[in-house]
């Protein structure tokens, strides 16, 4: 029998003084843990459909970051830290709507680092993470970035660059399709992943016309920019955390969950086959390597990264 991959969702909005952060749940029982998602910097939430959905047994509740999705765009880029809070305050106001047994943090990329900063906001509000080849950055890079941000110089870091010089308009979906599939970042994503990034992350007008949610400014000022004190957030993680780690992910991403383990014994490193997307490379590998973690009651297994 086929697997039934539909996700279906409420929506929500959580009200803030320059806009409005949108939400997602499926809340199925008060008595089955929650689990908490964000997404990756340029992804809606949604373009994980496909991959969230095959966690059974579990209530979710998914935010979209400012200009991602169906959240409103800021003026600028709040920042790190104070992304962090807002989808704290947003969530802890879901939780009042949504009771339930357990509260789990889980995101992707940027969401990963969203969710760690989260539960070091205060008292822990997760009480297990599990992080998705989080953006992480080692120390020698958050200094190299400090210094190009004091010297005027972030438009000049890669990923800014080449967010700004992104395509943001498409006549049609033959040539939405086209440019994305087998290219760059979409390389090896299985087709329906494909179909809900542009689903999700792409806005069509009345002429059928395609341009993306998330400004090109906004994804580039993501990437020119870092958490404020994230290493001492690390090394201060008291739940049990696991990162899951794409085998082809970035070099310096690796350098940085190495260092995370070394730092805290409370964070274990997971490797899977596939890239810095390997949720959407494979969304069957990747829900089964976590639904293998969150039914791990208080006993650890962890894989090293050589």
């Amino acid at each position: 029998m086929d697997r039934d991959d539909t996700l279906t969702l409420s929506t929500w909005q959580h009200e803030l003084s320059d806009g409005h952060l949108q939400g997602y749940s499926r809340y199925e029982d008060r008595n089955q843990p929650t689990i908490h998602f964000l997404h990756g910097n340029g992804f809606a939430v949604q373009t994980y459909a496909r991959f969230l959905s095959q966690l059974e047994g579990y209530n979710l509740i998914l935010q979209d970051a400012a200009g991602h999705g169906g959240s409103s765009v800021t003026k600028g880029f709040v920042g790190w830290n104070e992304t962090a809070a807002r989808f704290s305050q947003s969530l802890l106001q879901r939780r009042e709507l949504e009771p339930s047994s357990e509260l789990i943090g889980m995101g992707h990329s940027f969401g990963g680092c969203m969710t760690a900063l989260m539960n070091q906001l205060d008292e822990p509000i997760f009480s297990r993470m599990i992080l998705l080849d989080p953006a992480l950055f080692p120390p020698r890079l958050i200094w190299m970035m400090r210094g190009v941000k004091l010297a005027g110089l972030t438009r000049h870091i890669p990923l800014a660059k080449q967010a700004k010089r992104r395509r943001t308009q498409w006549e049609s979906y033959a040539q939405v399709h086209k440019s994305f599939y087998e290219r760059g970042t979409f390389k090896g994503w299985e087709a329906e992943c494909l179909e809900d990034y542009i689903g999700s992350s792409l806005l069509q007008d009345e002429k059928g016309h395609y341009q993306l949610r998330c400004p090109t400014w906004m994804e580039a000022a993501i990437f020119s920019s870092y958490p404020k004190g994230l290493w001492k957030k690390i090394a201060q993680i008291l739940v049990p955390t696991y990162i899951v780690l794409g085998k082809d992910t970035f070099d310096y991403f690796k350098e940085a969950y190495r260092l995370c383990a070394k730092l805290n014994a409370n964070i274990h490193l997971i490797e899977v086959e596939g890239g810095h997307c390997f949720m959407q490379q494979n969304s069957s590998l990747a829900a089964q390597v976590v639904m293998d973690l969150l039914r791990v009651d208080g006993q650890v297994t962890s894989d090293s990264v050589a």
